[in-house]
């Protein structure tokens, strides 16, 4: 709030300018300016009236709720600095992105308005726009999530629940299949990798033979490796966007059988790492994630279909369970984290049965 004195055609007048910001939410704010005002006490008056009535206006500003914009930011916020939160920091912000990318029209709309009809908008643009049916789900269930929590911190009134509640996602035909490699496409890629000297071979054997995620290929040191027992010890994983090894998907470690194939391959790594603690080769490609497009790129270039570098990881619970491994014993090697649809090789499993 302010009075001031200004010369106008030489006359002395005044302005008065009023500036409320809500305590509930910052993001609500009113004001109003008011010019030439003939006298001071006549300005002081002015003053204690605008103030009278955008109190009121911000009062009925609060009432209608917080906007969409500023919930997701205070959600974004929070989460990150709770510790019993279970999303990574990376994944909330990419949520928090994602809402603001969708949801345009609503960031400036208080979020107590916003309703069922908006969100079946949201989902139908987006299915519009080629959006598979898990993306429109995660984008379903991020705005769940911030109205939830936003109900429960008792920023939204009169609201109990999520908009988003209840709107269907329809699977769309169009969805591409899951990608996988048969045996005969998993015994070409390791063939053409080893005849061309491909230096990413011994990254995709290891994947192909142990179900590693890429993450968790690229922390894998030496001191995980047990040759005597035939076991790997998976407890950590590289985060590319971050750039920090941290604990695996699952959170928790877990111990990988070597087959014969893995063993020799280990056995020709070992001989050839020098004093690196690391397993695998570095390459900067997979420092930086693009360790799919590498792979995408030489499937190509050998006639085999272009697939993602987890594509390796299904093949090689597609192969045990092919090869009559109890199902149980797939979700011990791999965790029920995957999101693997169908769970290397026919040598691998028999190094399994006998463990």
């Amino acid at each position: 709030m302010a009075i001031t004195q200004y010369e106008k055609n030489g006359t002395t007048l005044w302005k008065v300018y009023v500036n409320l910001r809500s305590k509930v939410d910052p993001a609500i704010r009113v004001q109003k300016h008011l010019l030439d005002i003939k006298s001071e006490a006549a300005a002081r008056s002015e003053e204690k009236r605008l103030v009278k009535s955008l109190t009121e206006k911000l009062l009925q500003e609060e009432g209608r709720g917080s906007q969409w914009e500023y919930l997701i930011d205070r959600w974004a916020e929070t989460m990150k600095q709770d510790p019993f939160c279970k999303i990574a920091p990376l994944t909330i912000g990419d949520y928090a992105g994602m809402m603001k990318l969708w949801t345009k029209s609503w960031l400036k709309r208080p979020a107590s308005e916003i309703n069922k009809a908006d969100v079946r908008d949201v989902v139908k643009e987006m299915d519009f726009q080629g959006k598979s049916s898990n993306y429109q789900r995660k984008m379903k269930n991020a705005i769940n999530l911030v109205f939830t929590w936003a109900i429960e911190e008792r920023m939204l009134r009169g609201i109990q629940e999520s908009p988003a509640y209840g709107v269907q996602v329809k699977d769309r035909k169009e969805d591409k299949p899951p990608e996988i490699f048969n045996l005969d496409q998993i015994r070409k890629l390791l063939f053409e990798a080893k005849r061309l000297e491909h230096p990413w071979y011994p990254v995709w054997a290891m994947a192909l033979l142990t179900g590693m995620r890429s993450g968790e290929l690229y922390a894998l040191l030496w001191t995980d490796v047990d040759l005597e027992t035939r076991r790997l010890t998976v407890s950590r994983s590289f985060n590319c966007r971050a750039h920090i090894v941290k604990s695996t998907k699952a959170a928790y470690w877990r111990n990988v059988p070597i087959s014969g194939e893995l063993y020799q391959l280990l056995l020709e790594l070992k001989a050839s790492a020098g004093k690196s603690e690391h397993v695998l080769p570095r390459f900067w490609e997979w420092e930086h994630g693009d360790q799919a497009r590498v792979l995408r790129t030489f499937c190509k270039g050998v006639g085999l279909p272009s697939v993602r570098f987890h594509t390796l990881r299904a093949c090689f619970a597609t192969q045990l369970l092919a090869h009559n491994i109890a199902p149980a014993r797939v979700i011990i090697i791999l965790p029920p984290s995957s999101r693997c649809v169908s769970y290397p090789l026919a040598a691998s499993t028999r190094a399994d049965r006998k463990s």
